[in-house]
């Protein structure tokens, strides 16, 4: 009998035949089948150790809990018949889009997903073509492309959000290239130069069930027809289709204001802005474990509730990464965090935000769009050819400038330069960000002595939401808007599970 043991404590470094002596010393004679969650413990610096839990066969024992095998393929969600009238079609391709597309290719529906960017191997060598000083791709970059934003950042999978399907999310990973250990990692990443394979394959999966990608194709118009979708046009072309999911990401604003255009109903939310930070990985490891030895790089998620009520907060904490430049449109500087599987840059970066609400950017529905690129060009004319503004934290804090920036060790490929953030941003974000970095200081010695801001920070999460009613549609028939873009989900895991759930809708929306 299958069943969970929680709360294993293992020494650092330990291995299988640890994990059965620990096992068998706490409930005696039970076979070792897998590890289900492993976490580091590092409250108490001078005992950090992880705790496990795992599952092991053997006679039922009231100490240990039945373990359920959870549904582990999207091939086992089709339970049903479904026809349509035409094929489906998908806007975007990155977790969002794929996981919503093997859904409907698993149900044999074949969709056609339209990608404005690149395939995932061209666009690697776009995006590092662009980091080693090219001109910038406004098609395929950091933001657009197969595999979206999050092929180039951390990789990392945990969530916030409690879903049935976030372990069919992590199971598909696996199946097509991740390593295993993002099963029980309490944090699991994959890493921007696994992503990128695990992408690739995803794709060949839906074209082996008939799916079919269209890349360098951006759609032009999503086809409204009283009150309901009949298709879209992309490159000259139209294509016909009942069902329309809209993937696009929250980097899509120009798709996103034509159907705002188009009448589709959405609503202004509160998002976040500020700027990457980036410290030594030591520093981070020190402050996190004190002694560092085996253990891989620290992380850390910090918050704190600023004087006027707001939030200032760290976000897409990557160990041992690199500090990205992420623009999509010319003239403009965006950063965003990446690392690889290793997380061995010997640098920590993540992004350091200040919660701004509807009243702070204006009135209209677009106004959050506006407010972004408003700072994204700030920042580019401080530069010069995509360098960004940046400051030592500790000159940040006082109210200065750092003189000599273009000296300072950085992740960030295109180069650095002195700048005056308190000209870039307003004086309230100026002022939470500096009470922010004071408070971290005090939960990770030297955070607000050390490192340096580097900005802007602006695409944390879409401005905006596009209402979707019970079946999953806007207020036009057989339009889905899903994942970031729409403004439901923040992040891979959460952008793949509501795919297959959009993708679900649309499916019991046209049973047989």
């Amino acid at each position: 009998m299958l069943q969970k043991l929680t709360n294993l404590r293992l020494p650092i470094g330990f291995d299988n035949d640890t994990i059965k002596t620990t096992i068998t010393k706490k409930i005696g004679n039970y076979k070792f089948v897998k590890l289900d969650r492993l976490s580091i413990d590092s409250r108490h610096k001078g005992d950090i150790h992880y705790v496990a839990s795992v599952i092991v066969d053997g006679k039922p024992n009231s100490k240990l809990t039945e373990y359920i095998q959870p549904k582990t393929k999207v091939s086992e969600l089709a339970t049903c018949k479904v026809s349509l009238s035409s094929r489906p079609i998908i806007i975007g391709s990155g977790p969002c889009g794929m996981f919503a597309g093997l859904v409907l290719s698993h149900y044999g529906l074949k969709p056609i997903i339209f990608e404005g960017g690149d395939k995932v191997e061209n666009r690697s060598k776009i995006v590092t073509n662009f980091n080693l000083g090219g001109n910038l791709d406004e098609n395929t970059n950091i933001q657009f492309g197969e595999g979206g934003a999050g092929t180039f950042s951390d990789g990392k999978l945990n969530t916030g959000i409690s879903s049935e399907y976030i372990q069919i999310v992590l199971n598909e990973f696996v199946n097509h290239g991740a390593k295993e250990d993002i099963l029980y990692s309490a944090k699991p990443h994959i890493g921007t130069d696994i992503l990128k394979n695990v992408v690739k394959n995803i794709r060949m999966t839906i074209e082996s069930l008939g799916g079919e990608y269209k890349f360098n194709s951006k759609v032009d118009e999503i086809i409204i027809n009283n009150g309901k979708v009949v298709g879209v046009r992309s490159c000259g072309d139209t294509y016909d289709s009942e069902n329309v999911i809209l993937a696009c990401g929250h980097s899509a604003r120009d798709t996103i204001a034509k159907l705002y255009n188009q009448g589709v109903n959405m609503t202004a939310k509160p998002f976040a802005v500020g700027a990457r930070v980036e410290h030594s990985q030591q520093l981070i490891d020190i402050g996190q474990y004190g002694n560092t030895k085996g253990l891989p790089p620290a992380d850390y998620k910090l918050s704190h509730r600023l004087s006027n009520g707001r939030g200032c907060f760290t976000f897409c904490m990557c160990p041992g990464g690199y500090v990205m430049p992420s623009m999509s449109e010319a003239n403009t500087i965006v950063t965003n965090g990446m690392s690889e599987n290793k997380r061995d840059s010997g640098f920590a970066n993540s992004a350091i935000l200040v919660g701004v609400e509807p009243e702070d950017f204006g009135c209209g529905v677009l106004d959050g769009f506006k407010f972004q690129e408003k700072l994204e060009k700030e920042a580019y004319r401080v530069g010069n050819n995509y360098s960004a503004p940046a400051v030592k934290v500790s000159d940040f804090i006082n109210g200065k400038t750092s003189k000599d920036i273009s000296s300072v060790k950085t992740t960030y490929s295109r180069g650095l330069v002195s700048g005056d953030f308190q000209k870039i941003f307003d004086k309230k974000i100026v002022d939470g960000m500096k009470e922010g970095l004071v408070a971290f200081g005090k939960k990770i010695n030297g955070f607000d002595k050390n490192g340096i801001l580097i900005g802007v920070e602006s695409r944390s999460s879409s401005p905006v939401r596009i209402e979707r009613d019970e079946l999953g549609m806007s207020n036009i028939k057989g339009l889905y808007p899903a994942g970031e873009g729409a403004g439901f989900a923040g992040g891979i895991t959460s952008s793949a599970v509501d795919g297959i759930k959009t993708a679900l809708k649309l499916i019991a929306n046209n049973k047989n």
